[in-house]
C-alpha cells in the first residue's frame, strides 16, 4: 500500500492511526486533512498524478466545513475522473443504525469502522485491500 489519506478532525485519531500504520509497515505515505474541504481541493489537485493519489481514505463523517456525507458526494465525481482505485473507509464514533446503514449503502464506501480504531480493524482493511488492489 503506498499512500494512506486520513480526513478526520479529531488530533488524537490523526495520532492514532497515523502511528498504528507507521509501527505495522501497513503504507508508505500517511496525508492528513482536519476537514474534507481541504482533502477534497488535495484530491482534485492531484487527479492527473494518480500516483499521489491515495490508495485509502479514513472518512471521519462530522466534521467542520464539510460533513464526511457532503466528502462522499463530492468524492463520487472525483473517482469518475480517475482510473485509480481508491477505497474510502468511515470512520466514525456514531453507532447510530441508521448511520451505519447509510455508510455502508453508500457505493463510494468500502466499510464502517467504529471508533477508536483497533488494531484488528486496521488489519482488516489492510489484508482486505492488499488481496484487492493485487
Amino acid at each position: 500500500m503506498e499512500t494512506v489519506l486520513i480526513i478526520d478532525d479529531d488530533q488524537i485519531q490523526h495520532f492514532t492511526i497515523e502511528k498504528t500504520i507507521q509501527r505495522h509497515g501497513f503504507s508508505k505515505h500517511v496525508i492528513s486533512f482536519h476537514n474534507g474541504y481541504d482533502a477534497l481541493n488535495f484530491l482534485h489537485e492531484n487527479l492527473d498524478c494518480p500516483e499521489i493519489l491515495p490508495d485509502i481514505i479514513f472518512l471521519d463523517l462530522n466534521m467542520p466545513v464539510i460533513s464526511g456525507w457532503q466528502f462522499l458526494q463530492q468524492f463520487a465525481v472525483i473517482k469518475s475522473r480517475t482510473k485509480k482505485k481508491i477505497k474510502v473507509y468511515v470512520v466514525s464514533s456514531s453507532i447510530i443504525e441508521s448511520d451505519v446503514k447509510r455508510a455502508i449503502a453508500n457505493k463510494e464506501v468500502s466499510g464502517f469502522i467504529e471508533k477508536p480504531f483497533r488494531l484488528s480493524a486496521l488489519i482488516g482493511v489492510f489484508s482486505d485491500s492488499m488481496v484487492s488492489f493485487n
